[in-house]
């Protein structure tokens, strides 16, 4: 049996076990499904090792490994592809397919249970209209259908710092602000902790990083984000030189190399440890 009978075969097994009444019993069916598709999964990989190494062995005595036969493949010229009649299959053929070809021209899916690893974060039940029911019907509990979905929006904080005055001192008192807001200027921890992200894994420019907050109603500046860069990581600036220190400290010889580099139109190296 092909790969593709396997997930054909397992994702009719989940349709029949998402009409389980009982949860606990659905649950525990999934697990042992997704552990098949695993297995099966890791099996196909060990194989195809296994394969390579026969072949490898071969080779290194003089022989030929296994020949890798491909499968028919349509004609295409430059502007179009030309369609021949034995191109056609038919429609049973089209669903078991031919193992040489699914071998060919389909990437193998190595796929892993995604649901154990999914948080819910609410519950909504889903009614049934009594009225379409028959007289005999019984209520057999839930069949759970999870959708994962996620939304940005904003949290602006009014923080209302009592304030006391003492005549006797001349004094002021002030409410705190909490730990993260306090001295760290009219952004939060969501907006500066953001933009890192934007910017070194998505690749964002710092005016799409702009118009990314401003399409969701933060009224930033261009010139907030671009000192970001450069004023506003202080820690990380103190854990790269610990992380430096500790890395010297942590062998007894260390490699270094240098590149050249142009600064104000004059040669200079950069030096790389």
């Amino acid at each position: 049996m092909n790969r593709n009978n396997i997930e054909t075969a397992l994702e009719a097994l989940q349709t029949d076990v998402a009409a389980i009444p009982d949860s606990k019993i659905r649950t525990t069916v999934s697990g042992l499904l997704n552990l098949v598709e695993m297995l099966y999964g890791e099996n196909e990989t060990l194989r195809d090792e296994n394969q390579q190494l026969k072949d490898e062995i071969n080779r290194l005595k003089g022989e030929k490994g296994k020949p890798d036969i491909k499968g028919k493949g349509k004609k295409e010229s430059s502007d179009h592809p030309i369609i021949r009649s034995s191109d056609h299959s038919s429609e049973t053929e089209r669903q078991t397919g031919d193992e040489n070809n699914n071998n060919t021209h389909k990437k193998k899916r190595r796929r892993t249970a995604k649901l154990p690893k999914v948080s819910i974060d609410r519950e909504q039940i889903c009614p049934i209209d009594k009225n379409t029911l028959p007289a005999d019907a019984r209520f057999k509990g839930y069949s759970d259908v999870v959708i994962q979905d996620t939304q940005i929006i904003t949290d602006n904080v009014n923080y209302r710092r009592e304030v006391y005055y003492s005549p006797s001192q001349g004094k002021t008192f002030l409410g705190q602000l909490p730990a993260d807001v306090a001295g760290k200027g009219e952004f939060g921890v969501g907006v500066r902790s953001l933009m890192p992200l934007l910017k070194s894994e998505c690749n964002l420019s710092e005016s799409c990083i702009l118009d990314f907050f401003q399409n969701f109603g933060i009224e930033i500046s261009s010139a907030y984000i671009s000192n970001q860069w450069t004023k506003g990581y202080a820690d990380f600036h103190q854990e790269k030189s610990a992380l430096v220190e500790t890395g010297l400290a942590s062998t007894t010889y260390q490699q270094t190399g240098d590149t050249s580099a142009r600064v104000n139109g004059e040669n200079h190296y950069t030096q790389i440890l």
